[in-house]
């Protein structure tokens, strides 16, 4: 599995949230080393995830990882974390690492109290 498989298959459940559902304030992939097979896990926040709440929203989220994931991308995901939109990582990482579009991948991470690692954002924007 390349790291571009992943970011494809999550990008096209990113994209279809998005439209059913609403912006993310942050959407991203993390862990501890960008090239990574396994142990992903996909951060997100959103109003939306606030005003379902984190059962809800994983539960969500889990369900459209499993409509689009590839086989090969499948098992390479070994989290979901939904944090509020006033989580102080969330807040970070909108300030520091500002991204709509297309993504970037990202080699060191450091927001929050997260000093290590590194990934993929897909959203990453402040309150309009």
């Amino acid at each position: 599995m390349y790291i571009f498989t992943l970011v494809g298959d999550v990008r096209k459940v990113i994209e279809r949230l998005r439209k059913q559902r609403g912006e993310f304030r942050l959407a991203m992939l993390f862990n501890n080393a960008l090239e990574a097979e396994s142990g992903w896990n996909l951060i997100v926040s959103a109003t939306w995830t606030d005003e379902t709440g984190t059962a809800t929203a994983i539960h969500t989220i889990a369900r459209a990882l499993n409509e689009v994931l590839g086989a090969e991308n499948r098992n390479s995901i070994s989290r979901i974390t939904v944090l509020k939109t006033s989580d102080p990582f969330v807040k970070d990482m909108t300030s520091l690492y500002p991204v709509t579009g297309e993504g970037v991948p990202l080699r060191q991470v450091t927001a929050g109290r997260v000093t290590e690692g590194s990934g993929f954002i897909f959203y990453s924007q402040k309150a309009a």
